[in-house]
């Protein structure tokens, strides 16, 4: 063993096989869908102000009617527009720099580690994960709905998205352990409000490959509650922005379990050389993993299936604050140790409800 020759180990010394700018990450998550799809058109993100606020006219006036040339009119004033609001989330990340430490790790490019840029590169990281956890945590009334008494984190997807259509519940996809049921979401009421909920369908979990109410066939109908937008080939949705901010989610279980059902529907009379099907999509439209949804407790082959459309759903970050730098020293005591944080202020809205839709087994 080259380890026991002491006089090889001291006249000689490690080389890396890459250099110090190349620096493999193993910390980074599956996928990052916030980034992917959600951040399209960055530059259209950033908002000041103390909360993020939208209007929205969520019903119609009614003042359309057939008249007679001589008939009298009662006109009435329109009052349509309803308000939703968020709160910013402030999230950071930090890392310690210590003068001696990064002094001593520079020098040869081949013989070391750029220590300063690993420290960088790991904070970074850190901030993205996070922010793509947070996206699908389960949604918790005691943090997130600006209702609450200290709304610290921003809102989920999963709490735009329920089997009702109605506020997170226990009893309509899940809630976070502690949380109590929502009464209002973006400070509006979906029991209030029927036109503030999103769509859901079910299919019959023990006849899951029913031509009429299966898992396909509800497919096909949420499309139709949803206006989902589909692309009639896979290359018209690479090709618009659009197209591809609509997406349709599931966990590791509801992939192989669509993949299944595709499978059982080919009645082609042909030999099978590979049982695989790449790429699975509807109409064009990919489903995606996302590795969080593993952890909601949905019955083995009994997976929910969300239909997003992000054209409505927009995250943004507040104009003064992303990833913004702050160093702080140790002081006369640690003077050649620094922290160096980076702050973000971030939260999301979602302007339309109705666009998006969930299917689940019943």
């Amino acid at each position: 063993m080259l380890s026991n020759h002491a006089d090889f180990l001291a006249s000689t010394r490690d080389q890396r096989v890459v250099s110090k700018q190349t620096l493999l990450n193993e910390a980074t998550k599956n996928n990052y869908f916030f980034f992917s799809t959600m951040m399209k058109r960055a530059e259209q993100k950033f908002k000041g102000g103390d909360k993020l606020v939208d209007r929205i006219q969520g019903d119609v006036a009614g003042t359309f009617s057939f008249y007679n040339p001589n008939d009298e009119f009662a006109p009435t004033q329109q009052d349509t527009l309803k308000s939703i609001s968020v709160d910013w989330a402030f999230a950071q990340s930090h890392y310690v720099l210590i003068k001696e430490t990064a002094s001593l790790n520079s020098g040869d490019p081949i013989a070391y580690l750029d220590y300063v840029m690993s420290l960088e590169q790991g904070c970074v990281v850190d901030t993205i994960n996070g922010l793509e956890e947070a996206l699908w945590a389960k949604p918790d009334s005691r943090t997130m709905e600006s209702s609450s008494a200290d709304p610290i984190n921003p809102l989920s997807l999963l709490c735009f998205n329920t089997r009702d259509g109605l506020a997170p519940s226990s009893t309509n996809g899940g809630i976070a352990t502690g949380s109590s049921d929502w009464t209002t979401l973006q400070g509006l009421s979906p029991s209030n409000e029927a036109w503030y909920r999103n769509k859901f369908k079910s299919y019959t979990a023990a006849t899951p490959d029913n031509p009429d109410a299966g898992l396909i066939s509800a497919m096909d109908d949420i499309v139709l509650q949803t206006k989902f937008e589909l692309p009639d080939a896979m290359n018209k949705y690479g090709e618009s922005e659009s197209l591809q901010k609509h997406c349709i989610t599931t966990s590791r279980d509801g992939i192989v379990f669509y993949k299944a059902r595709l499978r059982a529907l080919n009645d082609r009379m042909e030999q099978l050389r590979d049982p695989n099907i790449n790429g699975v999509q509807y109409n064009g439209v990919p489903l995606v993993y996302v590795s969080e949804l593993d952890g909601l407790g949905w019955t083995d082959n009994q997976p929910d299936y969300m239909f997003w459309d992000f054209n409505y759903i927009v995250p943004f970050f507040h104009s003064d604050t992303y990833m913004d730098e702050t160093i702080s020293t140790g002081g006369s005591r640690q003077p050649n140790s620094t922290v160096v944080f980076k702050f973000t202020w971030y939260n999301m809205i979602n302007r339309s409800r109705r666009r998006q839709g969930r299917l689940f087994a019943a």
